[in-house]
């Protein structure tokens, strides 16, 4: 094998290291977006809960 072949195989190695590393940084981030979005809705959920009840027992 020559230098140029070894050369471009650590190189393709390289390139297939960095997607893997992007790949897992988009899903970590498409994580916490959802469990962030998930946690205002719960939390929005929760906040007009509790205004229904006070509500029903001011009635």
């Amino acid at each position: 094998m020559g230098r140029g072949q070894r050369l471009l195989r650590a190189l393709g190695g390289a390139r297939s290291d960095a997607l893997d590393a992007v790949g897992l940084g988009l899903l970590a981030t498409g994580a916490f977006v959802w469990s962030t979005v998930a946690g205002f809705l719960a939390a929005g959920a929760a906040v007009l809960a509790l205004n229904w009840r006070m509500s029903e027992g001011r009635e």
